[in-house]
């Protein structure tokens, strides 16, 4: 913040006090609220989520009924709560949209991810009733995945060095590691078929997985 700002900031602070001590604070506080919130407002524009929240929550600390903060620090909790679910972090995400539904309860779009939250809760108890199972699978998963990305950008490295050079050689071997990369998928795929499968089942903690299905939850050799 600039030291302009501070001053200003500081000095209406110091008029906010003389203003209570002489009886004068309603129109003070307003403006204070209504700096709060605009400041709030820019900075959700940007969007600095922590700087809007920063700002709304003085405003309210100023004037708890102020509708203009209540509104604009849902909007953050919403925005948080939506990134944290998009990124798998759903006890975050859970805390975050239910703030935002008690300053704006009757919101449709909070009302909306607040169920998707409970309802990915409920799946994941499901699923972490057979952690042991799952949790070998997606450790299996992981590094076949890297692998295809592997795959990937060498074979655009070819295609680059044909470029360079316009060796027919480099698209023979992209070519080569395409059918590579095209079988590594298929088994990607196989073992998510049966991943799913696994999921949906609702099989109980601890269940062997069918010995048809076992060789495709193994590493790629």
């Amino acid at each position: 913040m600039a030291c302009g700002t501070k001053h200003i900031l500081g000095a209406a602070l110091i008029a906010v006090c003389m203003a209570v001590q002489t009886g004068c604070a309603g129109p003070v506080t307003r403006w204070m609220v209504n700096l709060r919130t605009a400041q709030g407002d820019s900075a959700l524009a940007r969007p600095n989520l922590a700087e809007a929240e920063k700002e709304y929550r003085l405003a309210l600390a100023l004037d708890p009924r102020n509708a203009h903060a209540k509104a604009g620090l849902a909007k953050v909790l919403y925005l948080r709560a939506r990134t944290e679910f998009g990124s798998s972090q759903l006890d975050a995400a859970a805390e975050d949209i239910t703030q935002s539904l008690r300053y704006a309860p009757d919101d449709a779009a909070a009302l909306a991810l607040a169920n998707e939250i409970e309802q990915a809760k409920i799946r994941r108890e499901i699923v972490q009733t057979n952690y042991p199972l799952y949790g070998s699978i997606t450790a299996a998963l992981v590094p076949a995945f890297r692998q295809v990305a592997a795959s990937s950008k060498e074979i655009q490295k070819q295609v680059k060095a044909f470029s360079n050079d316009f060796d027919a050689a480099h698209l023979t071997k992209a070519i080569l590691q395409s059918y590579d990369l095209e079988d590594e998928v298929h088994r990607i795929t196989l073992r998510l078929i049966a991943y799913r499968g696994y999921v949906t089942s609702g099989q109980a903690k601890g269940a062997a997985p069918a010995a048809a299905n076992a060789p495709a939850l193994l590493p790629i050799p």
